[in-house]
């Protein structure tokens, strides 16, 4: 369970990257100092860096959780 949420982690982060890309292919090279680029890039940061902040916190949650007591759920 813990490989399936870092392997997730990491494929948003790959796709981030790639959408960085596309961004500099529509508006400019970020280190060229293009306003739109820089402000797309900053909320593209943003909205993943937060969005991967509310899933790391809720599967670490989860997977706490989920040890703590295996078996306490168990019917008879």
């Amino acid at each position: 369970m813990l490989m399936t949420a870092i392997s997730s982690v990491m494929g948003c982060l790959f796709l981030m990257v790639s959408m960085l890309n596309v961004i500099e292919i529509k508006t400019g090279m970020l280190f060229c100092g293009a306003k739109s680029t820089i402000i797309s890039v900053t909320f593209l940061i943003i909205l993943v860096s937060s969005g991967l902040l509310v899933y790391i916190s809720a599967a670490w949650y989860a997977f706490i959780h989920a040890n703590v007591h295996p078996h306490e759920n168990r019917t008879a």
